[in-house]
Formats: C-alpha cells, sequence, structure tokens
C-alpha cells in the first residue's frame, strides 16, 4: 500500500500544473517522504503528513491538489495496519 501512495504523489506531482504552491511543492514533498520511508529506515510523522494532506486540499488551486487527500486518507484509515510500520 506505500508502493500505491508513493505511486499517487509521483503521479499528482507531475500532473500538477504547478501554479500554485501547495500543490507544486505539497506533492513533490509527499512524493519524497514516501521515497524515503520505503528505501530506508526513515518513518514518516503522522501528524505532519495529515498537515501536508489538509494543506493540500484547502490551499490548493484546483481539484487535481484538492482532490489528492481523499484516496491517501482512505488508504491511511483501511490499510492503517499494513502502513503502521511507515508512520510514527
Amino acid at each position: 500500500m506505500m508502493k500505491f501512495i508513493e505511486h499517487l504523489f509521483d503521479f499528482a506531482a507531475y500532473e500538477s500544473c504547478g501554479k500554485c504552491f501547495p500543490c507544486r511543492l505539497g506533492t513533490k514533498r509527499g512524493h519524497e517522504l514516501c521515497i524515503k520511508a520505503l528505501n530506508s529506515e526513515y518513518k514518516i510523522n503522522r501528524d505532519l503528513f495529515n498537515d501536508l494532506l489538509t494543506t493540500l486540499e484547502k490551499g490548493s488551486l484546483c481539484a487535481h491538489g484538492g482532490g489528492i487527500p481523499l484516496p491517501l486518507r482512505n488508504a491511511m484509515e483501511y490499510f492503517g495496519g499494513e502502513l503502521e510500520q511507515y508512520f510514527t
């Protein structure tokens, strides 16, 4: 499931038009966090990750950035046990 989250952030960062900071920077930062967690012992701070998703949701100018948090939050809710090893 973490690879799905990483892929979603990668896709979102690639497709971002770059007009707003939350989408342009937030998707890239989310992708970086996921890569770091997948390839090392790094654990993502859950509170900061939720803040990132909230910023994407509320600060993005279009539905692309605003819609990204929904599948991510659903993945965290329904696959929390599987994702536990990647978050603190």
